[in-house]
C-alpha cells in the first residue's frame, strides 16, 4: 500500500466517525423529543377521556353534597338573623366609647422608643421597660 492510500483511508475513517457522532447526537435529541411528545399525547388523551386511558380523577368535593351543605348553611343564617333584634347604632357607639379609654400621652410611643434606644442595642423587653419608666401610659 502506498502512503496516499493510507491517508485516504484515514481521512475517510475520520469523516465517518464524525458523521457517526453527529448522527448519534441527532438520534438522542429525536428520542427525547419523541418521549416528550408521547407523554403530552397521553396527558391530552387522559384529559379528553380517550379510549385506553383512565379518566382523570375529580379533585375537591362532590357537587351534590357541597350544594346541599350551602343550602343548609344559608337557611340557618337567615333564621338566626331574623331572631336577633338589632340594637340602635347610636347606643352601640356610646357603649363602645365608654368601654375603651385611650391613654393620654404627650409624646408618641415611637418618639419615646427612639429616645430610649438612642445609641443602645436593647431587646424588646428592655425597650418596653425603659418606655414604661419614661412615663408612657398604655391603655
Amino acid at each position: 500500500m502506498s502512503k496516499d492510500t493510507v491517508k485516504i483511508f484515514q481521512r475517510a475513517r475520520a469523516a465517518l466517525q464524525s458523521e457517526k457522532a453527529a448522527l448519534s447526537k441527532t438520534l438522542t435529541n429525536a428520542q427525547a423529543t419523541a418521549a416528550d411528545a408521547e407523554k403530552r399525547l397521553a396527558e391530552i388523551e387522559a384529559a379528553l377521556g380517550g379510549a385506553g386511558s383512565a379518566p382523570a380523577k375529580r379533585r375537591g368535593r362532590k357537587p351534590k353534597k357541597a350544594a346541599a351543605k350551602r343550602r343548609r348553611r344559608s337557611a340557618k343564617k337567615k333564621t338566626a338573623k331574623k331572631a336577633v333584634k338589632k340594637a340602635p347604632r347610636k347606643a352601640v357607639k356610646k357603649a363602645a366609647k365608654k368601654a375603651t379609654k385611650k391613654a393620654k400621652n404627650k409624646r408618641s410611643l415611637k418618639d419615646v422608643a427612639l429616645q430610649v434606644t438612642k445609641g443602645k442595642a436593647l431587646t424588646a423587653a428592655q425597650i418596653l421597660e425603659a418606655v414604661k419608666e419614661a412615663g408612657h401610659k398604655f391603655g
